[in-house]
């Protein structure tokens, strides 16, 4: 089984189509393996992949395609999340969001309404 393989399989296949494996650089797929080692490395499946479906509050209030909030922890942040806008696909993991292309990350909390 192929890195391809495994990563298809846990993520199931729509998402891993969305993802165009084939189109992405080796420091972006690194970037997503990477979430994904470590999260599998910890027993726990502590990372995910979506896609942002709206930025609101100049930056400062992230709304997944998945359902989940999230809070830019800083102005920065705030700033770098505005920039990526709605339809960027970002990794989350350990309070960190990660814009896949090109690389960035930002510091984000879960947003709970």
């Amino acid at each position: 089984m192929t890195q391809n393989d495994a990563l298809a399989a846990y993520l199931g296949p729509e998402l891993f189509e969305r993802l165009d494996w084939g189109r992405l650089s080796h420091a972006q797929r690194d970037a997503i393996l990477s979430v994904f080692r470590v999260g599998l490395g910890a027993g726990a499946q502590s990372g995910s992949v979506a896609t942002i479906d709206c930025v609101l509050a100049r930056g400062k209030v992230v709304i997944c395609e998945d359902g989940s909030h999230w809070q830019a922890r800083d102005r920065d942040d705030a700033e770098l999340i505005e920039d990526w806008g709605a339809g960027s696909m970002v990794a989350i993991h350990r309070q960190l969001l990660y814009k896949l292309d090109p690389y960035q990350a930002a510091e984000v909390e879960l947003l709970r309404l």
